[in-house]
């Protein structure tokens, strides 16, 4: 049977090899099964602490080989493991169309990059790392029917071996609800991922834009009933359709703040008509005008 040659089929295979068994170790996949299945395996992984680095594919010139590096400096023990896995994925997916390898800041694990082809491979390299760490099939088991709460996301976090903002961006991916997770430092938004229904309803936080006056993100102090929970707040603070509940992770050491936001569920006031209309969203018009599009 020939090799997959997209991000997902190859993490899905290497997850039905591995088994049930969370975390996945990475570093196993990575030094044993490529000695063992190619001429040109992973022969090391490294430590490489340089400033605004966080991974790297390396190929060793002298043995054909390949080094996966990362940055030690790198404080969650999940962004490391991520960062590892999408470093793997480069290997599968992309060492033949570049063979001096890939050196990857946050934007590239993060995959908003502003250079189009280069965001679309970082991208590929997320999926892999996604679906290799987190099976989504276990994910929606360990979810259920549940309301999300930072309880539950720290619960599966912990299981797959990611961040949080990993666990969080992955269940946005297969959520029904309309849900936000915005990262913003010093007041001000970095980056925000959607849910398939909050790029329906064109919620969008663009880089730049001040955290909303009333939002949780935006009161550190306040003391919540049931913090992990978080508050729910008047649909006009996050502009949305409906009322919102914001759950908000407050990490001092960054000056950082990571805010999920569910939205209530509510129709969409639009006509079937204007929906199926709407083929560029603000989302859509803000990466066509990022990459030059």
């Amino acid at each position: 049977m020939p090799d997959p040659t997209q991000p997902r089929a190859w993490a899905n295979l290497l997850s039905q090899l591995w088994g049930p068994r969370f975390p996945v170790d990475v570093r196993t996949i990575a030094l044993d099964y490529t000695q063992r299945k190619f001429a040109d395996p992973i022969k090391t992984i490294k430590e490489a602490p340089v400033d605004h680095f966080e991974g790297a594919l390396a190929p060793l010139p002298k043995s054909g080989k390949w080094a996966i590096l990362y940055n030690p400096n790198i404080v969650s023990a999940g962004r490391i493991n991520f960062t590892l896995a999408h470093e793997l994925g480069h290997y599968f997916v992309h060492r033949q169309i570049s063979p001096g390898g890939f050196e990857c800041g946050e934007k590239q694990i993060l995959g908003v990059d502003r250079d189009a082809e280069r965001r679309r491979i970082e991208q590929e390299a997320d999926a892999f790392a996604s679906y290799l760490l987190m099976p989504m099939n276990d994910y929606r088991d360990q979810v259920g029917r549940d309301d999300m709460t930072l309880e539950l996301l720290r619960q599966c976090a912990d299981r797959y071996g990611v961040s949080m903002t990993a666990a969080a961006i992955k269940w946005l991916d297969f959520t029904p609800k309309c849900a936000v997770l915005v990262v913003a430092t010093n007041g001000f938004v970095l980056w925000c991922w959607r849910s398939t229904s909050a790029k329906k309803r064109r919620l969008y936080y663009p880089s730049g834009m001040e955290l909303p006056a009333g939002s949780l993100a935006t009161r550190p102090m306040l003391i919540l009933p049931d913090p992990d929970r978080g508050t729910m707040l008047d649909r006009s603070v996050w502009g949305g359709v409906s009322d919102v509940r914001e759950m908000a992770i407050f990490a001092d050491r960054y000056e950082m703040t990571i805010s999920l936001l569910v939205f209530d569920d509510a129709e969409d006031s639009r006509t079937s008509w204007e929906q199926e209309s709407d083929e560029e969203d603000a989302f859509d018009r803000f990466t066509q005008a990022a990459s030059g599009r």
